[in-house]
């Protein structure tokens, strides 16, 4: 059995390796959101149709989302009032992973747009976006959980 003390250690390093991954994620979803918040101004803009259009705007909100949720651990460490550590901790994996996957969605249909436009082929952007989303899920998700279910791990991190 593991003592308090060697539990709150576990925790405490835990928790400062989630921040430690955030503070590597958050500078690349930052220059996304920045880049997609500059796109409706570029002169080829233009081109992108009514549905085009709709999907830019699904990937700028979930940057937008992801932005907001992967910064949620950072601030709730440094303005909550929360001793339970445990706690802290799976609020902010909780965060972190649907922010991932917000992520994901942003750059996928970025992605489809871009894709699109490039070659005018609906086909050709969604099947980029989808090798884009299936990589993500693949790269960010399954892989994790499979290696965590083969070691055993149930450990939340």
């Amino acid at each position: 059995m593991v003592d308090d003390g060697q539990e709150r250690d576990e925790d405490r390093q835990r928790y400062s390796e989630l921040l430690g991954e955030l503070r590597t994620i958050i500078p690349g979803v930052q220059v996304l959101f920045a880049f997609l918040l500059t796109v409706p101004f570029s002169a080829r803009f233009a081109e992108v149709d009514r549905v085009g259009k709709a999907i830019f705007t699904v990937s700028l909100m979930a940057v937008t989302a992801a932005t907001v949720l992967l910064l949620g651990p950072a601030a709730y460490h440094r303005l909550a009032d929360e001793p339970d550590r445990r706690r802290r901790l799976r609020y902010g994996v909780r965060l972190a992973l649907v922010g991932m996957a917000l992520l994901a969605l942003s750059i996928s249909c970025a992605v489809f747009v871009v894709g699109r436009l490039t070659f005018d082929d609906t086909r050709v952007g969604a099947g980029l976006a989808a090798a884009t989303a299936v990589a993500a899920a693949l790269l960010w998700y399954i892989v994790p959980v499979i290696q965590r279910w083969r070691s055993g791990g149930a450990s939340e991190r």
